[in-house]
């Protein structure tokens, strides 16, 4: 092999630095919100991407993009939600806005999505089963549901700790692992290919 120029010069990335999200429910901060259409169905939704704000998994996310070396970068998909501007969508974006009103003091709801950025809220993220683009199946920690930040705690520890099936059913961690070792909760190379595209002022 060819020596490669400016070696020693090279950061060393590799798995003994990354971490790999927990399922939990954490204090997340919205990292921006905007209107979004799907171009296949025409549907409006309003896209959510968030970052955790505190304990050891702080600004996992925004790390993530950061070390992402790739020319076009992406923000990671599971950090992210859509919630339908329609029919039966509205319940769950009323009330993802009552959890954003319930844990930012004075904040009130103007329909002004913009302003959404930099605001408090509470996230459940828990593992989902998932089928690669080889047909085996996988494993991620992707955010699941919105939650009122003093509503954290009440979250259902059992089903927290549990995998989502692709049939909709549920599964211990444990037994999941015991029936299937292909892969890891949040394994980096799984969540690479779930991604959606943001800009950098993301960031800002």
């Amino acid at each position: 092999m060819e020596k490669i120029n400016n070696w020693d010069k090279i950061e060393a990335k590799g798995m003994d630095d990354f971490k790999s999200l927990e399922a939990g429910a954490y204090k997340c901060k919205i990292m921006k919100a905007e209107e979004y259409t799907n171009t296949q169905t025409g549907n409006k939704s309003l896209k959510v991407m968030v970052d955790i704000v505190d304990g050891k998994f702080k600004d996992y996310f925004t790390e993530k993009y950061k070390n992402d070396t790739r020319e076009d970068k992406k923000w990671d998909n599971n950090a992210c939600k859509y919630l339908g501007l329609a029919d039966t969508g509205l319940p769950f974006l009323k009330g993802f806005i009552t959890c954003v009103e319930n844990s930012n003091n004075g904040y009130k709801w103007d329909w002004d999505e913009t302003k959404l950025k930099g605001k408090i809220i509470g996230c459940v993220f828990r593992y989902e089963e998932y089928e690669k683009q080889d047909g085996t199946k996988g494993i991620k920690t992707k955010l699941a549901q919105f939650r009122s930040v003093d509503k954290l705690s009440e979250v259902d520890q059992e089903k927290l700790y549990s995998v989502k099936l692709l049939n909709g059913k549920y599964m211990s961690i444990d037994d999941y692992y015991e029936n299937k070792d292909e892969t890891t909760p949040g394994d980096p190379f799984n969540e690479l290919g779930d991604v959606v595209e943001i800009t950098n002022d993301i960031l800002d």
